[in-house]
């Protein structure tokens, strides 16, 4: 099926949802994004890219042309929390052409708002918009009160998707008593490496963003307390930095600084049995939400992007398509959401003999074999859609 003039409306004007949009695009489809906020914006978070996302970036046209105030780390050191002590140093696969970067959300998101714009597609803000109908024949989407109908539609509407409750049944969302916390701070002038630092019950990670000009932090924790599944819940800068007031005077220094932070509470999402139903599809979190502990949760929905776009354009019939993007894509997000899980756990460590075990093991491991770590995950790293 060609996507020549195809009309695709994709609901959702996140990573995902406007990589897919360009894709589209590029494929001579006719293209409409519809965007519940009244713009599209980013405030206060940072994000990591590796090399498989470059990958798709590269071909969307966005990297490097659209991207300019990027960092490039070398790797990222794993400290103690408390007394702040080196325990291993991992390399990032930094690859000519598809290097690991580190950036701005919101500069990201404007990269590729500004690549969709250049390739025509339509973008209506303030749009509470819904997949209502859907058949073998096309689809319908309903934005405030007006009704569009498309070829295909996608729901690329995020976690929280909407368009998921609605046509795929998904079981309730269940609470891991963890919440993440998130700000920016000016550097300064300060040169910080990106670390993490792994405590008891919880870690922080901090890392540059926009060419050193600010630290971005992530603090994450075992919390009780419920908090929504929602990436702008206001929370105190104050409490942030008393949770975390037990990590190293040297964080605590960098942690007094912040004016302003965003908590979010972290979820389990049971697998759904389909990502499509007739001529409505996921991508990226709304068909598989990732826990944050790999950071390859926009990278996944980039990767989501390519390979729908691509087996559309290959696959005489769409349901085909549509199964066949599933099959292709879920093993290995599967897979992903697995690891990072994993990691998580190997993060938090409470029991003072397991941290010791485990960091002692990853120091013989740095000793002895130091290529393992840095090859471990080439799986994912060096995957290339």
């Amino acid at each position: 099926m060609s996507l020549l003039d195809k009309n695709i409306g994709i609901i959702g004007g996140g990573i995902g949802g406007l990589a897919s949009a360009i894709f589209f695009a590029k494929f001579g489809s006719r293209v409409t994004i519809f965007e519940k906020a009244s713009e599209i914006s980013e405030v206060g978070a940072g994000i990591q890219i590796s090399a498989n996302g470059i990958n798709i970036l590269s071909k969307l046209g966005v990297y490097p042309d659209y991207l300019e105030e990027v960092c490039f780390p070398d790797s990222i050191l794993f400290k103690d929390y408390k007394a702040g002590k080196p325990i291993i140093e991992i390399k990032h696969n930094q690859d000519i052409d598809f290097p690991y970067v580190q950036l701005h959300r919101a500069d990201l998101v404007d990269a590729l708002v500004s690549r969709a714009k250049d390739l025509g597609v339509k973008i209506i803000l303030g749009s509470n918009a819904i997949a209502i109908k859907t058949d073998l024949n096309g689809s319908k989407i309903k934005s405030n009160s007006n009704i569009y109908n498309f070829d295909l539609t996608v729901a690329a509407d995020g976690m929280n998707s909407g368009v998921r409750q609605y046509w795929f049944g998904q079981s309730a969302a269940l609470f891991m008593d963890q919440v993440a916390w998130r700000a920016l701070i000016p550097s300064d002038g300060n040169n910080i490496e990106p670390t993490v630092f792994m405590g008891i019950n919880k870690h922080l990670v901090m890392y540059p963003i926009r060419n050193g000009e600010l630290i971005n932090i992530i603090g994450v924790q075992s919390n009780k307390n419920i908090v929504p599944e929602n990436w702008n819940n206001e929370g105190s800068p104050e409490k942030f930095c008393n949770e975390f007031s037990d990590f190293s005077p040297s964080v605590n220094r960098i942690l007094s600084k912040i004016k302003t932070v965003k908590l979010w509470g972290l979820y389990s999402h049971p697998p759904l049995k389909s990502w499509s139903n007739d001529n409505v599809v996921l991508l990226g979190d709304a068909a598989h939400p990732i826990l944050p502990f790999m950071a390859q949760g926009s990278c996944m929905a980039l990767e989501d992007a390519a390979v729908l776009t691509s087996v559309l354009n290959d696959t005489n019939n769409i349901n085909n398509a549509l199964k066949k993007y599933e099959k292709i894509r879920k093993k290995r997000v599967t897979d992903i959401q697995k690891i990072s899980s994993k990691n998580g756990k190997a993060f938090h460590l409470s029991n003072l003999i397991l941290r010791k075990l485990f960091q002692l093991n990853l120091r013989l491991i740095a000793k002895v074999y130091p290529s393992f770590l840095n090859k471990r995950f080439n799986w994912i790293y060096r995957y290339k859609v």
